[in-house]
């Protein structure tokens, strides 16, 4: 199925919504626990969710998590989610950060690959992981240039 950008809808989350964010997300091993539907956002396809995204501004400005449905992946779901993100509920960060064991994806939506140890610097349980020489997550960098985030007059995002 061929996808264009009038056909994915993204909006923020309803609390009715945690049931299928859970879905997604555990399909690939993705923790839920302690977020609220409050800090996800949705793409939407014929009023289905096929993707998800969940921007957390705790220790540092941090897309916790990004998932999209695996029938709908390699569509620009997960890149239209992360410019929603960017426009949406980053506003006022100049970059976020990212820990995540897919850095081919990442880097193919503009995240840049920082050194492994600024995980310690940014993140407390990364810090005091005893399993830190081991961790396979990378740590990356989005740097939000605000004319690519912002909104050109018809609701239309990069």
């Amino acid at each position: 199925m061929k996808l264009s950008a009038g056909d994915v809808g993204v909006r923020p989350a309803t609390e009715q919504d945690m049931q299928d964010i859970k879905c997604i997300a555990s399909t690939y091993f993705l923790d839920t626990d302690g977020l609220e539907y409050n800090d996800f956002i949705v793409a939407t396809l014929e009023n289905r969710i096929i993707g998800i995204a969940c921007f957390k501004d705790t220790e540092c400005p941090e897309l916790h998590t990004i998932a999209v449905h695996p029938n709908y992946k390699g569509k620009g779901i997960g890149a239209l989610l992360i410019r929603e993100i960017g426009s949406t509920l980053c506003k006022g960060q100049e970059r976020i950060y990212v820990r995540t064991t897919a850095p081919g994806f990442f880097e193919k939506v503009g995240f840049v690959a920082l050194e492994n140890n600024m995980k310690k610097e940014l993140w407390t349980d990364c810090a005091g992981c005893d399993r830190f020489n081991n961790c396979k997550q990378a740590v990356m960098r989005l740097e939000l240039r605000r004319e690519e985030y912002a909104d050109n007059g018809n609701n239309q995002h990069l």
